[in-house]
Parts: structure tokens; sequence; C-alpha cells
């Protein structure tokens, strides 16, 4: 992929690493220099997960809306855009009055219609099709590993706070170059993929809630919930780093695994619209 400029902030030159990456120096962007064109119509990439994969898919979706659940304060609207197989939507129900999704994978959009019975929009986000009185909610949108997909991941992000009334919330969760995953494996780690245009640090979600014009509520660090709370997970890291793991203890939030800090492979922002 031939690059001239940032994809997120448009600041050029970019630092060439090697034949694999280049970073912007202004937003702190890792560009994936062979990331590919992929359309996820019909799957693409993304198919319909097995029972395991949906459990665990559930319960990392649980552990997301336990990230934004101090800020509900009366917001009662779910749209996720990027809904994948559902499971945000699924784990949000139950909290939240409305759901709705967004996706253009046809056979994930199929998947959610017959087994989960969720209300789920085919094609990509577009507020024009949102009937009013579900925008005149106070709503939730929530982007989780999508942006990284996207050659003009700002472009998403404005059209979605043009979307959101004051007081409305939105997460961002994408894959950091500056987790111990990619630090450790590199080019190896399967979220350097064709399909991921570009990894994220915590200085590009920074960037992304100034340029935007949001409010930063929370922000932080996770992982994939198999591995999030396993003892074994807590030992390595005990041992390995005793005394950061004794301060990751005391001072991480309680809906944060220790691994969520100490390993840190996804970022993650809470938002508001002012």
């Amino acid at each position: 992929m031939m690059l001239d400029a940032c994809i997120l902030c448009g600041h050029t030159p970019l630092e060439a690493l090697d034949t694999h990456a280049a970073r912007c120096s202004q937003c702190g962007l890792l560009h994936n220099l062979a990331a590919e064109e992929t359309s996820y119509i019909e799957g693409g990439g993304q198919a319909v997960p097995n029972e395991a994969k949906t459990r665990w898919r559930l319960i990392n979706a649980q552990r997301r809306l336990n990230i934004i659940a101090p800020h509900f304060a009366g917001h009662d609207t779910l749209i996720d855009i990027g809904c994948g197989s559902g499971e945000m939507l699924l784990a949000a129900k139950d909290r939240l009055s409305h759901v709705l999704g967004f996706d253009t994978n046809r056979p994930l959009i199929r998947h959610i219609r017959d087994n989960l019975a969720l209300p789920v929009i085919e094609g990509y986000f577009d507020a024009a099709v949102i009937a009013p009185d579900l925008l005149a909610r106070k709503k939730i949108f929530t982007l989780s590993h999508v942006l990284e997909h996207l050659a003009q991941p700002l472009g998403l992000v404005r059209q979605t706070h043009a979307a959101m009334l004051p007081g409305d919330l939105l997460y961002i969760e994408v894959p950091l170059y500056t987790g111990q995953s990619f630090r450790q494996q590199g080019y190896r780690w399967n979220l350097w993929t064709a399909e991921h245009r570009a990894l994220y640090s915590p200085q590009a979600l920074d960037f992304i809630a100034t340029s935007c014009g949001f409010k930063t509520l929370s922000a932080g660090t996770r992982i994939f919930a198999r591995g999030s709370y396993s003892a074994k997970t807590r030992w390595r890291l005990f041992f390995r780093q005793p005394l950061l793991f004794l301060k990751c203890l005391v001072t991480k939030p309680t809906y944060l695994s220790i691994a969520d800090v100490m390993i840190g492979d996804y970022g993650f922002v809470v938002l508001q619209k002012p």
C-alpha cells in the first residue's frame, strides 16, 4: 500500500520503519504497508462464529459494557456500528431499552436476524435511516474493532459525532501496537493482518477525541476476555513484573483485570459529545 500521508491526521511525511510499516509522528498511528482492500459483504474474513467463539465474544462484549456502565446516566439506547455477529447488541439488550446494529456483512446480518432476533441494518452507518424517535433518545454509540479496517477512520468518527446529541456517548476500541503482544511478536501477531490498515496507540485515540471535539470520560487498555482473568495469566504477569503487578492491583479500575492493564493489546476510550 503506497501512502503519501497519514490516513488518520493527514500528516506527511510518514516515518518508514521497514517494508512492513510506517509511523505517523504527529498522531502516533502505525500504518500497515501490506494492507489490502477487503470486502466484507459476503463475509470476507468475518465468518459466523461457532458456539464456543460466540460464548467468549459475548463475555467480551459484557466487559466492554462494564467499562461504559459508570457513564450510562440515563442512556437507554445502544447503536453498534460494525456490529459483526451481534454480541454487543445481545449483551446490551438486558441493560438498555433499545439496541440497533449496522454492518455490511450479509451472512452476519442474517445470523443476527435469524438467531438473535435483534434489530440490525445491512449497510454502512447512516443516521438518516435511523428512526427519528430513536435518534432523539440518550444514546451510546460503539465502534469496536472497526477503525483499523478503514482507509479514512476519522470520517466515520465525525459522521457518528454528527448523529449524536449533546451528552451522547461514543465507545471506541482498537488494537494497539503499544501493547505487549505486538511488542513481543511484531508482525507475527495475529492482529497484524492485511485486513487491518493500521494499528493504534493511546496517542492516536487522544488525537481522535481532540480533533472531533469530544470530552474523554475514560481511557485505558484491555485484552480479549478469554485470557484476561485466567490464573495462569495472572501468575505469569506477577513473576515477570512483581512490582508493576502490585501497583496495578491497587490502582486499576474495578472493571479491568490485571492483564487488561499490563498486557494492553486493545485501547479504548469512552467519549462524550459536549
